[in-house]
């Protein structure tokens, strides 16, 4: 038999992560700060490591921590869409809009209001699809997709076309000065193994003469959201687009590592699907999402 999890301890160790406060974690699970301490440290104890470095202002994630986050935002993830699944079945008159879960946290979400005040009476259901086997475009009215193109013969739009940057902890740069090519080179660059976006820092390079070698594997990442923590956690320098982290960078929560500023033909593109097709709403929020011509 399967032994037990210890679902609490999961549960404040994942929103401790994703916030990388304890004091935060416990705002939004409604519980006592020391709650979450407790919780943290039997779940440490139990796996015999050390999961977070106890730093100010923010917590640290060690390179376990980094480990167990992943496997746990997988979880969750896996979790949401089979919940989404089942609330799809009940027939509700909504959208189903499937992104991945770095469009969906720092793009969608924070607009998701606009459109819901602009259209109240059209329901938008958010399904995630990284590292989902199950996903099926059939199943969902809207995709969003990352790449050359929509889908082909579908209604479609560009949201935003890539502007790639290079991003890192404030803490990483001289005064706030921004590295030249040579010299970021010659840092410690944090990569994605997704194949979207397994040769990014190949791309930034590009014309510049500098060859980029193939990472090691504990500086490469397959979930986004777990490698933006990692820069976040100043682990090395990542790439990062625009507008997607734009509130960090406005914040300074990160720092552009370099002036220079990646732009290509790919983007972000938002498609209609056949199931969708019948559905008024898809075309509002194809309207809504879409670039500004």
């Amino acid at each position: 038999m399967h032994q037990s999890l210890p679902l609490q301890q999961i549960k404040a160790f994942e929103a401790a992560a994703r916030r990388l406060s304890f004091s935060r974690a416990a705002e939004e699970l409604n519980v006592l700060q020391p709650a979450i301490s407790r919780h943290v440290a039997a779940l440490e104890a139990e796996l015999g490591v050390r999961l977070f470095l106890r730093t100010k202002p923010r917590l640290t994630l060690t390179e376990d921590g980094v480990l167990l986050a992943d496997a746990v935002s997988r979880g969750f993830d896996a979790i949401r869409n089979g919940m989404d699944a089942l609330r799809a079945r009940r027939g509700d008159e909504t959208i189903v809009v499937s992104a991945s879960i770095g469009f969906t946290s720092l793009y969608l979400l924070p607009r998701l209001a606009e459109f819901q005040a602009l259209h109240p009476s059209t329901k938008i259901q958010i399904v995630t699809r990284d590292q989902n086997p199950d996903f099926n475009a059939n199943k969902c009215d809207v995709v969003i997709l990352f790449g050359d193109q929509g889908i082909p013969g579908a209604s479609s739009r560009r949201i935003f076309a890539e502007r790639m940057v290079a991003v890192c902890h404030p803490d990483l740069l001289n005064n706030g000065q921004s590295l030249t090519h040579a010299e970021l080179a010659h840092r410690k660059l944090l990569h994605m193994s997704e194949l979207d976006h397994n040769g990014d820092w190949k791309r930034f390079f590009e014309g510049t003469g500098i060859e980029i070698s193939k990472p090691p594997a504990h500086d490469a990442y397959l979930s986004y959201m777990v490698y933006l923590r990692a820069i976040q956690n100043g682990l090395g320098i990542g790439i990062g687009w625009r507008p997607l982290l734009d509130e960090y960078l406005n914040s300074g929560a990160l720092a552009l590592a370099s002036a220079h500023e990646c732009n290509t033909k790919r983007g972000y593109f938002c498609s209609i699907t056949p199931a969708g097709q019948s559905k008024p709403g898809t075309g509002l929020f194809l309207d809504w999402i879409g670039e500004v011509d």
